[in-house]
């Protein structure tokens, strides 16, 4: 089960370290924007806002939006998103606390749904609230995502895999509108304290279980001899829309 006091307290933890370290997210996020570009969006929720890296791509793209709503589990996001456009309406919420009555044209959200405990029930909340041929956006990890990190420390959240989507499209969740990407990177850093560094520097170690130093040592050797300090992010994209 996910720890959301966890989560929270890790991404406030690294709010100033995050926009220097975060490259999968900022690469994640600039693909995003290319999935909607040559479309003009009125009014944007954004799930999962955090510094405003995906938030700032978007408004540039939309410069004439009427309404923008920027959810985020962090209270201090809001600092960050106030100073990208003042018209954003920031929501300090959990998205799967998070309600609203408004319609969007465009709801988008970079690297932020595997934090709920049920990718398709918040993928169908969230299309809920979509107007009639709006377009939703998401960048979600998908399974495999840091198997590195499993095999050396055996903690990994929860992630689709390609039989999951698929049951979301037999169920209807996913519309034959949809359209499915997925990419593999890997980063390469120069020790195991550094791959450590670097999840903590993001707020990703919120899926840490590291119970004893022996675990901690083994897990570090583990990254260096078998995997030579390097590890493997998933991402997957979803592009749908509402009809």
């Amino acid at each position: 089960m996910l720890n959301k006091t966890l989560i929270k307290k890790n991404f406030k933890r690294s709010i100033l370290t995050y926009n220097d370290n975060a490259d999968i997210q900022r690469h994640t996020s600039a693909k995003l924007t290319e999935f909607i570009k040559g479309n003009s969006f009125q009014n944007i929720l954004e799930i999962g806002s955090y510094t405003g890296i995906l938030t700032k791509q978007i408004t540039e793209l939309n410069p004439e939006f009427k309404k923008y709503v920027a959810v985020d589990i962090v209270e201090e996001s809001a600092s960050y998103i106030n100073k990208i456009n003042s018209k954003i309406e920031f929501v300090n919420k959990d998205i799967e606390n998070f309600s609203t009555e408004q319609r969007f044209d465009l709801i988008i959200s970079n690297l932020s749904l595997q934090w709920c405990a049920e990718f398709k029930d918040i993928f169908k909340k969230l299309k809920s609230y979509l107007k009639n041929d709006g377009m939703i956006a998401v960048s979600v990890f998908y399974c495999g995502n840091l198997f590195e990190i499993k095999q050396a420390f055996g903690v990994e959240l929860n992630y689709p895999d390609e039989k999951y989507i698929s049951d979301m499209k037999k169920s209807g969740i996913l519309s034959d509108y949809s359209v499915i990407d997925k990419e593999e990177i890997s980063l390469e850093f120069k020790n195991p304290i550094e791959v450590l560094r670097h999840l903590k520097n993001t707020g990703v170690n919120s899926i840490k279980s590291y119970n004893s130093i022996t675990r901690i040592k083994n897990g570090l050797k583990i990254l260096n001899e078998k995997y030579n300090n390097k590890i493997t992010y998933k991402p997957l994209y979803i592009t749908d829309i509402c009809r």
